[in-house]
């Protein structure tokens, strides 16, 4: 095989690839969808509904973080008991990823300068995998999966 060749993947090792981070990369698809909903709802809502923005902003994310809730805990992690403690649980992990890339931000622009556009994307992957993990582990684990761990 010649070393400069790209190395052919396996269906089987890509499918196994997916399986074994499908619950990361649907969580990943179901935010994406959060944020359209976000995003849509609140230029709608700011725009031609006439809404002031900080209002149209928190019906907008709360409606994002509900179905990123709903779908997440009936397609992704499958747990549908104790609804209530969980939808508060996965709002605390939402605020916690607030605060979070807020430091951050005000880290990387007011203490080293960064460009605000590239500090914001700096603050993605490390909510998201913030978030993922806080959720995974306490929002969505079942009684089983918290005292394994």
């Amino acid at each position: 095989m010649d070393a400069l060749a790209t190395p052919r993947i396996e269906p089987a090792g890509l499918l196994g690839l997916l399986s074994r981070y499908r619950r990361f990369l649907l969580y990943v698809l179901i935010g994406g969808g959060a944020v359209v909903i976000d995003v849509g709802l609140y230029a709608l809502l700011a725009g031609p509904a006439g809404w002031h923005p900080l209002v149209a902003n928190t019906t907008s994310t709360f409606l994002g973080m509900a179905f990123s809730f709903t779908a997440n805990s009936l397609l992704n992690f499958k747990v549908t008991d104790r609804i209530v403690a969980r939808f508060l649980s996965f709002m605390l992990v939402g605020g916690v990823g607030f605060v979070v890339s807020t430091l951050m931000l005000a880290v990387l622009i007011d203490g080293f300068g960064v460009d605000a556009l590239v500090a914001k994307a700096a603050t993605l992957p490390v909510v998201l995998l913030l978030q993922f993990t806080l959720n995974k582990r306490v929002t969505f684990a079942t009684p089983r999966e918290r005292t394994a761990a």
